[in-house]
């Protein structure tokens, strides 16, 4: 309860905020949703985070996610739900102008139910990345220094990313 009350309150925060990016060209804004609903299947994520320029080449960033996903056993075999609660910090440097270099911090809390099993836990990751920028939008690569397969939420320790900034 705690984690949804402090997640609805980074979210109106930083709703107030978007008055201030027509103020001030040194904070911006980036994001992700994701939303995939079929037969016995539920994906819904949020992700809306801040920048600050700190200087011309190098931002700092912060955001929160909520990831909700559920399937139903009798379609997939089992039955599982998940609700995610995390944040993430973040730092970037351009080089040049087409380049970003990152550096990201996650922290994520996982509440997993899998076939009526409970299971809460911790899933850190720590990411160094490499994209190609192209005006607001900056796809590439990035990779999870702290990946374990047993405890990651993550598939892989290599993640491709597309981010776009406003």
């Amino acid at each position: 309860m705690k984690l949804k009350i402090f997640l609805v309150s980074v979210l109106l925060f930083l709703s107030f905020q978007i008055q201030a990016q027509k103020t001030s060209k040194k904070i911006g804004f980036y994001g992700g949703f994701g939303l995939s609903l079929g037969t016995g299947y539920t994906y819904f994520s949020l992700q809306p985070g801040i920048i600050y320029h700190a200087f011309e080449k190098f931002k700092l960033g912060a955001g929160v996610q909520y990831t909700y996903l559920k399937s139903n056993k009798s379609y997939y075999g089992v039955d599982y739900k998940y609700n995610i609660y995390g944040f993430n910090t973040m730092a970037l440097f351009y080089p040049y102008k087409e380049l970003e270099v990152s550096a990201e911090f996650e922290d994520l809390y996982v509440d997993q139910n899998f076939n009526n099993v409970s299971h809460k836990f911790w899933s850190p990751a720590l990411f160094g990345g490499l994209g190609y920028r192209y005006g607001p939008v900056v796809a590439g690569f990035k990779f999870n220094f702290l990946f374990d397969p047993k405890t990651s939420i993550y598939q892989d320790a290599f993640i491709p990313f597309i981010r776009i900034y406003f």
